[in-house]
Order: C-alpha cells, then sequence, then structure tokens
C-alpha cells in the first residue's frame, strides 16, 4: 500500500513537471514566434514569416531607395564587411558603403538603357527566419520602369538578405538579387 501511494504521488509530481516544462516551452515559442509543424516526436520549429518593423523598415529603405536612387537613405545600413550582388556589372559590392555603391550602379544603368520612372514594390514575404542577433529574410519584389516613354520595363525576382543586429541596430551583412527567371 505505501508502494502504491509513493507511486501515485511520483507519478503525480512528475506530471505536474511535465505539464509545467509545456506550458513554459509554449511560453517562449509564443515570445519568440516559433511554431510547431508536425507531429509526434519528430516536430520541426518554424519563424513567423512576418518579419519586425525594425527589419521590414530596413529592407524597404533599401528596395524603395532606387526609385528615387536615394544614397543618403542607405548610407547607413551595410556592415563593414557587407556584400551586395545584382545582375549588373561589376555584380558585386563590398564593406559599409557597398548600398551606395549598389543605388549608383542602378542609377547609371537606369540612365544608359534610358529607363525613368524606376518603382519598387514589395510582394508577400513567405520567407523569414531570426535569432536573437541575426535575420535571414526573401523578399519577392517587382520592378517597373518606363523606357524611353514608349515602352514599359519589368524586372520580377527577389532580395535574399542577412541582417546582423549591430549596437541595437539592424545591418545588412548581404544583400542578393535573384531574377525570376533565375529561379
Amino acid at each position: 500500500m505505501i508502494k502504491n501511494t509513493l507511486l501515485k504521488s511520483a507519478f503525480s509530481v512528475l506530471t505536474v513537471i511535465l505539464l509545467t516544462l509545456n506550458c513554459r516551452a509554449h511560453e517562449i515559442d509564443k515570445h519568440v514566434g516559433l511554431k510547431n509543424v508536425g507531429a509526434g516526436s519528430h516536430v520541426i520549429k518554424r519563424v513567423d514569416s512576418i518579419p519586425p518593423k525594425d527589419v521590414l523598415a530596413v529592407v524597404k529603405t533599401v528596395i524603395y531607395a532606387l526609385n528615387t536612387f536615394n544614397i543618403e537613405s542607405v548610407a547607413d545600413l551595410y556592415t563593414p564587411n557587407a556584400v551586395v550582388a545584382d545582375d549588373e556589372p561589376p555584380y558585386s559590392w563590398n564593406g559599409p558603403t557597398a548600398g551606395v555603391q549598389w543605388v549608383n550602379a542602378v542609377e547609371k544603368l537606369c540612365k544608359e538603357n534610358r529607363l525613368t520612372k524606376l518603382t519598387g514594390t514589395i510582394e508577400s514575404i513567405n520567407v523569414y527566419q531570426h535569432s536573437a542577433d541575426n535575420v535571414y529574410i526573401v523578399v519577392p519584389v517587382r520592378y517597373t520602369a518606363d523606357v524611353d516613354g514608349k515602352d514599359s520595363f519589368l524586372a520580377e525576382g527577389g532580395f535574399t538578405f542577412v541582417l546582423r543586429m549591430i549596437n541595437g541596430k539592424w545591418m545588412i551583412k548581404s544583400q542578393v538579387w535573384m531574377p525570376r527567371k533565375g529561379m
């Protein structure tokens, strides 16, 4: 009888501990934006695809900078060892001024090809992952423009960004353009 009572007590204590741990894990997941996908012992954690406002603000600033070729808006958004890659020569730019170099290169390309009214729009973001100080995000983008005032230009694709938290600010570590036809 004493064994049964001790066994029942131990089982009850273990049940309470497991329930408490499960509730706590759920609270942590909810706090950091994780969701369970799958069932049983093979549960996969995935991060919600809605980025926080401060991350999205950096991404929007970069994408919309081409609308006006505003180099000042991107001047302090890149890490000291940043890399930007795009599909026009010289194809990559490095360092803290990588964003400025990239905007200038796109502006030059637009002038050479007589593109005006370049306008970028962000489509629905489906890939977003983060940790405390790193972000990986894929942003589908559509750029349109006028060509010589007669024809229209369309470039569809996506930017893959890696951002790092540096001194309390999200900064771009890498930015890569992938045209839709390349996917």
